[in-house]
């Protein structure tokens, strides 16, 4: 059957073609401004901006700017098109008389450039707390780097569901690195992160940054301090204890003195008065010559001289850590 208005295309609805049913729905599109950031991308829609998302705020957008007949309402958006002089949107309206009827509009768009407040802040070196990273030795070394790098791919992270999440920018220090965060509340996730990866300890301090609607703002400081020894490293504690190894949150060290392993949890650690004694471990690769009836002969790779150790080892060749004429297996 052929529309009863045009005769030519096949009827759709109650005799009437695709086309014709659309015409028959009047609408006008008013023009439309948008801002946009140069530098992230984000929108500005109605005063707010968007930095997710971003088409979903300006088709809802777009769609307030369209006026029709008050019997009429827009049912859904099939597909849209955002483009730099309109944005297109494929509607279904809803009719009173007609039902749901298919409608092409075009609004046109007006887009303007303006830097978002997230990037003003980024660009500002702008900041709300800083993580100060520090050995515990005071020494700069590779763990600060890793876990520089750690830090800086959790912040990407949160990033992606919060642009307020970001890094200012890291001063790399003699004593450290220093790492100013846009947001506050990541500091403290930061440094759960960090007890997570790290044997180490944590302080906050805070300092008066301003006021604003007559409250003071403040700046926080999380100091975190790395312990950074190895296996074999000596300090002191009541005892000279060796370092057999390091986890997040407990160290297992060797007492010179009797020869018993110890566990030192990070917070005994911190709030006791231990000292390094020495950080790099003065280690010695043996060969073993033989091993049974719990003892060993070893014979120093380097000098050739041979000693016996009263402890049976299955490999072929060993690492022994020393301290004042003395030799540890870790």
């Amino acid at each position: 059957m052929k529309c009863i208005i045009c005769g030519k295309n096949e009827a759709y609805k109650s005799g009437i073609c695709r086309s014709c049913l659309s015409d028959k729905i009047q609408l006008k599109a008013e023009n439309m401004d948008l801002t946009v950031c140069p530098k992230c991308g984000a929108v500005r829609v109605n005063k707010s901006w968007h930095y997710d998302d971003a088409d979903r705020y300006i088709v809802r957008a777009a769609e307030s700017h369209i006026k029709f007949d008050k019997n009429d309402k827009i049912a859904r958006v099939e597909s849209y098109h955002i483009g730099e002089n309109e944005v297109s949107l494929d509607l279904i309206i809803n009719d009173k008389n007609l039902g749901e009827v298919e409608k092409e509009v075009s609004v046109p768009l007006k887009i303007s450039k303006e830097s978002c407040p997230v990037c003003n802040k980024v660009t500002g070196s702008y900041y709300e707390s800083v993580i100060q990273l520090r050995t515990y030795t005071t020494e700069y070394g590779k763990i600060l780097e890793d876990a520089k790098d750690t830090i800086v791919k959790f912040m990407k992270g949160l990033n992606k569901n919060d642009p307020n999440s970001f890094i200012s920018r890291i001063d790399t220090l003699r004593e450290g690195l220093d790492i100013y965060l846009g947001k506050k509340e990541d500091a403290i996730k930061i440094d759960k992160l960090m007890e997570l990866d790290y044997f180490c300890n944590m302080k906050i301090t805070k300092s008066l940054a301003g006021r604003k609607d007559s409250k003071d703002l403040f700046r926080y400081t999380h100091l975190i301090r790395i312990l950074d020894l190895v296996p074999g490293s000596v300090i002191y504690g009541g005892a000279y204890l060796m370092v057999k190894n390091i986890r997040s949150n407990t160290m297992d060290v060797i007492d010179t003195g009797n020869g018993n392993t110890l566990t030192v949890s990070s917070k005994e650690f911190f709030r006791g008065s231990y000292r390094v004694i020495s950080k790099e471990p003065d280690r010695e690769k043996f060969i073993v010559l033989s091993s049974h009836d719990g003892e060993s002969q070893l014979m120093n790779s380097r000098t050739f001289e041979i000693m016996t150790f009263r402890r049976e080892f299955s490999a072929k060749e060993i690492d022994l850590y020393k301290y004042e004429d003395k030799f540890y297996p870790l």
